[in-house]
């Protein structure tokens, strides 16, 4: 079994750490693309554990302290041979190169915020209250968004916003060019100074 870590350039050497199941790590050129995988003998076990997800977020996380780029690969994704390997790759070339291009330059942030919890919503005695009360919430995210995700976004090169359900705030990564992290850290401190009804992560 192959597993995937990640699509690099510029990697200065590979991370001592093993990979899954401390298989060693190595360096795969398909193309103009180099991946870093490690091997699991035929039939190993494809049971997803704690460990293994840890384990490749571990590795990730020392491609990039080595790496000018570096595209994460999804965790899970394993390949019987060679052949499916590189068969994968191939086909998905140039999407990859897009993407490796992307991120080049950039650091990735996560954020989640919470606003506290809107009082009408659990004691609503109507249908219709209870609405109101939910649309209220709904009302109030977006206004979330507008006072933090927006501002923020405008440092980022690409993002992405979920939002979970109304009372329960966003969940959202920028992605920030190298010379935008000064000023994007910046921000997210005055909205923890000047907001401070929500919860930052």
């Amino acid at each position: 079994m192959i597993h995937v870590y990640g699509i690099v350039d510029g990697l200065s050497a590979l991370p001592s750490v093993g990979g899954i199941d401390d298989a060693p790590l190595e360096c795969r050129r398909v193309g103009d693309l180099e991946l870093v995988i490690s091997l699991s003998p035929r039939g190993a076990s494809a049971e997803v554990s704690r460990d293994a997800v840890l384990r490749h977020a571990q590795v990730v996380d020392e491609l990039m302290r080595r790496s000018r780029a570096v595209l994460p690969a999804q965790f899970g994704r394993a390949f019987e041979d060679d052949d499916e390997f590189v068969d994968a790759v191939r086909a998905q070339a140039a999407e990859l190169t897009r993407g490796l291009d992307r991120v080049r330059g950039c650091v990735e942030f996560g954020l989640r915020a919470v606003a506290p919890a809107g009082r009408a919503g659990a004691t609503a005695e109507s249908g219709a209250s209870y609405m109101r009360a939910r649309l209220e919430e709904v009302r109030r995210q977006d206004r979330l968004v507008a006072e933090l995700h927006e501002p923020l976004a405008r440092h980022a090169r690409d993002t992405t916003l979920t939002r979970d359900a109304p009372d329960a705030g966003i969940k959202a990564a920028y992605l920030v060019p190298e010379s935008g992290v000064d000023a994007f850290r910046e921000t997210v401190t005055r909205f923890e100074k000047t907001l401070p009804q929500l919860t930052l992560v």
